[in-house]
């Protein structure tokens, strides 16, 4: 072998390790934003839009998740209201930016789109339901409910932030960990997933969708099973899409669709079918952002204000002041994952199912989708409706993984009428038709699964009511 050659293989050798390098680096600095864009996402609406002390926030909402995570820092900018997350050396920065009535948007690949300037809703007081209302103390243990919520937040590691229990529309013991009050504003998390189905049942009573019909996705034009898929498909998560929903894996298609992705729904809308529409159910984020994508479409194309019919059509009937829908980089509200609203507008939502879908004397949802969202899939095991999840026996309710004789509700003591929003680390709605009560529990539960750790609780609150005496026709 002559210097030359040896030279040019030396050159090819060292190209070679600084390519794989670089994509190395590459590769690491993408993991590395899927944190930083949780960190800053995070911090930036809890701190801007729940109105929490950076303090409290960067010291407790990031403990025990990943020790890469703690390793980044966050630069919390209160004149520009914006965060700025990075690891080490600067590794996967990732900005989050606060907009008035719309919170935190994370900048994804692409400047932010611009967005109209929203009104606020006109708050209401609780207002009494007229149904039982006579009763209310009288069916109600309030020493009982209010020491369980005593009990319940003095016990630190539960990580309980709000508590409400609200029976005949009317609120009866509520309580609050410190930092936290009746006015902050509570991340969602996955019930948004459940707000997404009220505005959509908002658009279908006013005729502008109906569910039968296929999804007009524009991507699937043309496309001979995907163009099959209808509203109705998306919204029992039987799309038969294909979708990782695995937060652990950092490049899963959860995780780059809220945190690298501008356009949240047209990531989903490009993944490809892999069973037919309808037979196979799977738990996915995805379709829910594909569906508010569609709606958004639909809404403009009619021409309606999109960016304010949930507000018309929903929040100010019911007089839920505090409800903030956070959009990706395109405009678009991230339906599967980012609401905030005080814990007496989380509760006011679940109100609104209890009568049926209809406020004083002012429809809101179609009649009888009260009773439709909580009607199983027909995939599911029983244990998912139109976007709710259900308090029937199933194997998930059981724990039971693919053993399928193990089967039991979500919570034991509820009963199986019960059907409930639920988010990560333990958001959660309980909507309970048999005894017209609504139960909030939010906070952050970690290292076990956050319904049967909130079970207990759940069914003491449950317990303090009694079940309303039928009234003679």
């Amino acid at each position: 072998m002559n210097l030359k050659t040896h030279h040019k293989i030396l050159l090819l050798g060292v190209g070679a390790i600084a390519l794989g390098l670089t994509f190395a680096g590459i590769q690491l600095n993408g993991v590395a934003h899927t944190g930083a864009a949780y960190k800053a996402k995070v911090a930036c609406s809890e701190i801007f839009l729940a109105g929490r002390t950076r303090e409290a926030v960067l010291t407790s909402d990031f403990e025990n998740i990943d020790p890469f995570l703690d390793r980044m820092t966050v630069v919390v900018d209160d004149a520009k209201r914006e965060t700025i997350a990075a690891g080490p050396l600067g590794l996967g920065r990732a900005k989050a930016v606060y907009r008035d009535g719309y919170g935190c948007t994370l900048e994804n690949r692409k400047p932010l789109a611009a967005l109209p300037t929203l009104a606020p809703v006109a708050p209401e007081p609780w207002i009494d339901a007229t149904i039982n209302s006579e009763h209310t103390v009288d069916r109600t243990d309030t020493t009982k409910l209010n020491a369980l919520i005593e009990a319940a937040f003095a016990d630190s590691a539960a990580g309980n932030r709000a508590l409400l229990v609200a029976v005949d529309g009317k609120i009866v013991a509520e309580g609050y960990a410190d930092g936290f009050s009746k006015t902050t504003r509570l991340a969602s998390w996955s019930m948004a997933k459940s707000v997404t189905a009220t505005v959509l049942g908002a658009a279908v009573l006013q005729g502008l969708v109906d569910l039968s019909d296929p999804a007009p996705v524009p991507e699937w034009q043309g496309d001979a099973a995907r163009s099959k898929i209808t509203w109705n498909d998306l919204l029992h998560m039987q799309s038969g899409l294909a979708f990782d929903e695995n937060y652990g894996g950092m490049r899963s298609d959860v995780n780059l669709m809220l945190f690298h992705e501008a356009d949240a729904g047209g990531y989903a809308a490009d993944k490809s079918a892999i069973y037919p529409p309808g037979e196979h159910w799977a738990y996915s984020s995805g379709t829910v952002n594909l569906l508010a994508r569609t709606l958004r479409h639909v809404l403009e194309d009619t021409g309606a204000d999109y960016h304010a019919f949930a507000r018309d059509a929903v929040y100010a009937p019911i007089g839920a002041a505090s409800v903030v829908m956070e959009p990706d980089a395109s405009g678009t509200s991230i339906g599967s994952s980012y609401v905030y609203a005080t814990a007496r507008d989380w509760a006011r939502l679940g109100e609104l199912y209890l009568r049926g879908g209809a406020w004083e004397t002012k429809r809101i949802l179609p009649e009888g989708w009260s009773d439709d969202v909580a009607v199983p899939a027909t995939a599911s095991d029983n244990q998912y409706g139109a976007y709710f999840w259900l308090n029937r026996d199933g194997v998930n309710g059981g724990e039971g993984g693919q053993d399928k004789t193990t089967r039991a509700r979500f919570v034991p003591g509820l009963p199986e009428d019960a059907y409930f929003m639920s988010g990560h680390e333990g958001q959660f709605v309980f909507i309970i038709p048999s005894k017209n009560m609504v139960i909030v529990r939010t906070g952050i539960t970690r290292g076990t699964p956050a319904v049967a750790a909130s079970a207990p609780l759940i069914t003491a609150l449950y317990d303090a009511v009694d079940t309303p005496v039928a009234t003679p026709e």
